[in-house]
């Protein structure tokens, strides 16, 4: 019999379960090659969980026509673009655990950028309350 490490005949013992090495020594190689490729054990000693691939279609790169367009907006337009493409990588379940937090924070910066652009945010709503329940709309009652 050929050893299935080495490859140099030995004689089995004939008793037990059939031998596969010729040695203890490429018996222990083989255990550290399985081990070796075999994934990695989480703490618990549980293999990892593998992802589930999605059939889902890869989203497509900008085009050079879609490329201009977006350049020949406002810069307000362009702020929107890019929320509405982070808001989209924050919602996709493919994307990487360990890619949320900087994702997260652009666009909570693009966010911030658009509502300076538009000139105040939710505390300017609420300024402008008191100036639409005093001001006259020009209507009566007869």
């Amino acid at each position: 019999m050929k050893c299935e490490l080495c490859g140099k005949e030995f004689q089995p013992s004939g008793h037990g379960r059939p031998q596969k090495y010729c040695s203890k020594s490429c018996r222990q190689k083989a255990d550290y090659r399985r081990k070796k490729n075999r994934p990695a054990r989480d703490r618990n000693g549980k293999p990892p969980v593998k992802a589930v691939e999605t059939k889902q279609k890869p989203e497509q790169d900008l085009d050079q026509r879609s490329f201009e367009r977006m350049m020949d907006g406002s810069m307000l337009d362009m702020l929107r673009t890019i929320r509405d493409r982070l808001q989209k990588a924050m919602d996709n379940t493919s994307t990487p655990a360990n890619a949320l937090p900087a994702i997260s924070r652009q666009l909570i910066d693009v966010c911030e950028r658009i509502e300076s652009l538009q000139g105040g945010g939710l505390t300017d709503l609420l300024d402008d309350e008191e100036d639409e329940v005093t001001g006259d709309v020009g209507a009566s009652i007869v």
